[in-house]
């Protein structure tokens, strides 16, 4: 008797431990955050209506999800175009939000569909192999852009390092004629990553890693981006045009062969023409 006691109460509490019927652990998704509101989570709006099944129309401008219009003023976008949502757009639109204790993770609900969005950490790398840089938050690549990072004599130092202490949005070089820096975000010692008008596509700077002003201006979103501290990794070498010392050998040209055919004919007419002269000369003294 005391043993089938034990076992209901280990059934009941189960039974009220146990998630409803037909309930899912929640998706996880990482969440995009900005330097300069740090308070906000943004997300994907095609992804988010994609995941919890809410419908998405565009109509001149305006913008609704799942039947409701989201102000314009409220949204961001990624340097590609992908337009992201704050959250709390989304509990306007008919989600149910609710954050972790630590304010680190939001659970949307909708219907009977879950969704975790976090503020994951962020990190940079740059690539300076092939000149790009690459900005992840959690496991979502956020920024991918060319850069132009330290030519021959000026080359930017590989290694690991953590944005700031100076962040700015418009810095002077000290060392290069108070030359202007927008959106300037310190890496190491005179090493910025900052915005420039020009930025082709191999290492052309004084050591700095530029990001381009024009188009969708990654070096503004990247400003806005990062968070002071932020993890920095900077790999890779930019591969010369010769990898070796040795002397390089300049092959002379072959002259096509109907010149080479001339000048053969020309030498050979002028030693004829040069043996005639002798020997005319030659028979001339003979008879004198």
């Amino acid at each position: 008797m005391h043993r089938l006691a034990r076992l209901g109460l280990v059934l009941v509490a189960l039974t009220v431990s146990a998630p409803p019927l037909g309930a899912l652990p929640p998706e996880e998704l990482d969440g995009i955050s900005f330097a300069d509101d740090p308070h906000m989570l943004f997300v994907p709006i095609e992804e988010i209506a994609r995941t919890l099944g809410w419908e998405t129309h565009f109509d001149q401008g305006e913008i609704s999800l799942n039947g409701h219009l989201l102000d314009a003023a409220h949204l961001r976008k990624l340097t590609n175009g992908t337009l992201l949502v704050p959250l709390d757009e989304l509990q306007g639109a008919g989600g149910t939000i609710t954050w972790s204790e630590d304010g680190m993770q939001a659970l949307v609900a909708s219907d009977n569909k879950n969704i975790a969005i976090q503020f994951a950490n962020k990190r940079v790398e740059v690539d300076l192999a092939n000149q790009r840089l690459r900005a992840y938050q959690g496991a979502r690549l956020v920024l991918d852009s060319p850069i132009s990072s330290g030519r021959e004599g000026k080359k930017t130092p590989p290694g690991e390092f953590k944005a700031g202490p100076i962040k700015s949005r418009m810095h002077r070089s000290r060392l290069y004629h108070n030359a202007p820096m927008p959106w300037s975000v310190q890496v190491y010692e005179n090493i910025f990553i900052h915005g420039f008008r020009k930025v082709p596509r191999r290492p052309s700077s004084h050591g700095c890693i530029r990001l381009p002003l024009t188009g969708a201006n990654p070096a503004k979103w990247f400003y806005n981006w990062i968070d002071l501290g932020t993890p920095v990794s900077i790999k890779g070498h930019w591969p010369l045009a010769t990898t070796t010392s040795a002397p390089v050998r300049i092959e002379k040209s072959v002259p096509p062969p109907r010149s080479f055919l001339r000048r053969v004919i020309i030498a050979t007419v002028i030693t004829i023409a040069g043996t005639l002269v002798i020997w005319f000369t030659s028979r001339g003294r003979g008879k004198i």
